[in-house]
């Protein structure tokens, strides 16, 4: 079953342009972090979204949200594909 994450992020209440011109900087040094499949920004200039692999160290994704913290509330979601999942549906509904 191939595992991945959905990171939605928002951007903190309160922030300033000081803020977001060191949020920006801070993603050009560290950007997504090593396996982003897409990354999404919403057209509302509130957050975006991320789908990520999971990797077998979680701390990887900790780190992560660690560095953008300051800036940014997260919600971490662990999914999978639909195709993964039919099995397992099938198992306990079929």
């Amino acid at each position: 079953m191939k595992r991945l994450f959905v990171i939605e992020y928002g951007y903190r209440d309160g922030l300033d342009e000081d803020d977001m011109r060191h949020l920006l900087k801070k993603f050009l040094e560290f950007g997504t972090g090593p396996t982003p499949i897409a990354h999404y920004e919403r057209l509302d200039g509130k957050g975006g979204y991320m789908i990520r692999e999971f990797e077998d160290d979680p701390e990887k994704v900790y780190e992560l949200t660690v560095r953008y913290g300051p800036y940014l509330d997260f919600r971490v979601t662990p999914v999978t594909t639909m195709e993964d999942a039919v099995s397992t549906l099938m198992s306990v509904y079929g």
